[in-house]
């Protein structure tokens, strides 16, 4: 795909430490069990200058840690909108370093907005995707990029 797990690994690291002051480690979590890959999921789409595509799987508590962190607040403190809208902005700054990583500071591309997925996206034809292990904590989670193949 053009970025190595190591970029990924880097972008993921500087968008949760900057934005929601959370120490990530790639691998899983210490008791070895992955990430669950059911809904919700945290959805980003791309169509310039190739078609790909970004899910994130967090589990509740980490979702709950990235709102704590942005908002200076305990999660049980937020609204609903709140919630969902610190989770959207992770993911839209996390999705624009990883396509300047892929594509250079000064290529243009054009993605969508971040959206909530309540089922996860089935894989798509055509498309080569790669999956990230994280874990905060001994919370785990996922990233899947997907796109287009060469």
């Amino acid at each position: 795909m053009g970025t190595t797990g190591d970029e990924v690994l880097e972008a993921v690291r500087m968008t949760f430490e900057q934005m929601a002051f959370l120490d990530v480690a790639p691998g899983l979590a210490a008791d070895g069990i992955p990430p669950a890959r059911v809904g919700p999921v945290l959805f980003l789409a791309y169509t310039w200058p190739k078609t790909g595509s970004f899910v994130l799987f967090l589990p509740k508590t980490i979702r709950f840690l990235v709102a704590e962190g942005i908002y200076s607040q305990s999660w049980d403190s937020l609204t609903p909108g709140q919630l969902d809208d610190s989770l959207l902005e992770l993911m839209n700054v996390l999705a624009g370093r990883l396509l300047t990583q892929r594509f250079g500071s000064k290529t243009t591309y054009s993605m969508g907005l971040p959206t909530v997925l309540f089922d996860p996206p089935e894989g798509v034809p055509g498309r080569e995707h790669q999956d990230f292990e994280y874990h905060v904590d001994q919370s785990g989670f996922i990233l899947v990029w997907n796109e287009a193949a060469e």
